[in-house]
């Protein structure tokens, strides 16, 4: 019995000495061409090479699976980066006013608009790297979209132009300087309603501003770019990623409560050149 056990260990080594070498002279074939003629091979270089082949195609895939996931744990991290940074400040801004509260009214007032200043300056900053973004952004080659729609069912609680909202920045539109101005439309609408494009275009950037906000910015043909911002990254992240091409109509994102707002909303801007327009002077309802 024991020496029947040690032939058959023999014969078993054997072969798979002669199955490596089968798939060495593969890899060598795949390496010399990348089409072989099957005709010319045995039946195990054959079964060798197909074997090659479907590792490979494991490889590939795997890889592009590692991949996928590597982007997914980067956008995570990102968001929970923006999250913790934005509650840290509202902790902060929090523990001030209480603080002062114990004081008095008085007390109470100055750490509130000391609070307001600070989410002020928040805002400007976010607008600046949402600048920056547009800039980058921006497409000119063609002509503009003839068609555009709303980009979301709701009430209109901000229309464009000069403000006395204290939270939005100063801004020279026109030739004149405003104290505060509104650069886009705001939306009310429900928690995850869906948000779609409101021209097609490309999408060039997914992610969170300073702020905290989730934020979808499309560019157009004709210099001019859309951007949808306070997205939903908790429910829903948006659908779409950056070189994506949409089309009108197609939903991008859902309405969310991320970055300072006071409640679920769209905030929908349209600028030309890098500079904001009416969205309403291209806009047809629906």
């Amino acid at each position: 019995m024991g020496n029947d056990i040690a032939e058959l260990e023999k014969q078993a080594g054997r072969r798979a000495a002669i199955r490596d070498r089968l798939t060495r002279d593969a890899f060598r074939l795949a390496a010399a061409t990348a089409t072989p003629s099957l005709a010319s091979l045995t039946n195990a270089q054959v079964e060798a090479y197909r074997e090659l082949l479907a590792i490979d195609a494991s490889l590939r895939e795997a890889h592009a699976r590692l991949s996928e996931r590597a982007t997914q744990l980067a956008e995570a991290q990102a968001a929970v980066g923006a999250k913790q940074g934005h509650l840290s400040r509202l902790r902060d801004r929090a523990r001030t006013i209480a603080a002062a509260a114990e004081k008095g009214e008085g007390e109470k007032r100055a750490a509130e608009v000391a609070v307001l200043q600070a989410l002020s300056r928040d805002a400007a900053a976010a607008q600046t790297v949402l600048a920056q973004l547009v800039a980058n952004a921006m497409a000119g080659d063609g002509a503009a979209p003839s068609a555009w729609m709303l980009p979301v069912r709701g009430t209109i609680t901000q229309p464009f132009g000069p403000t006395t909202f204290a939270l939005e920045p100063p801004r020279l539109y026109q030739g004149v300087a405003y104290a505060h101005f509104h650069d886009a439309i705001d939306f009310a609408a429900r928690l995850g309603q869906p948000v779609v494009a409101a021209a097609e275009g490309r999408v060039t950037f997914v992610g969170h501003l300073s702020d905290g906000a989730m934020v979808v910015i499309v560019a157009h043909a004709g210099g001019l770019v859309s951007v949808y911002a306070h997205l939903d990254d908790t429910f829903a992240r948006p659908p779409v990623r950056i070189g994506d091409s949409v089309k009108a109509n197609q939903v991008i994102g859902f309405v969310g409560l991320t970055g300072i707002t006071t409640g679920p909303h769209l905030h929908f801007s349209v600028l030309r050149g890098g500079q904001p327009i009416d969205p309403l002077s291209l806009l047809a309802p629906r």
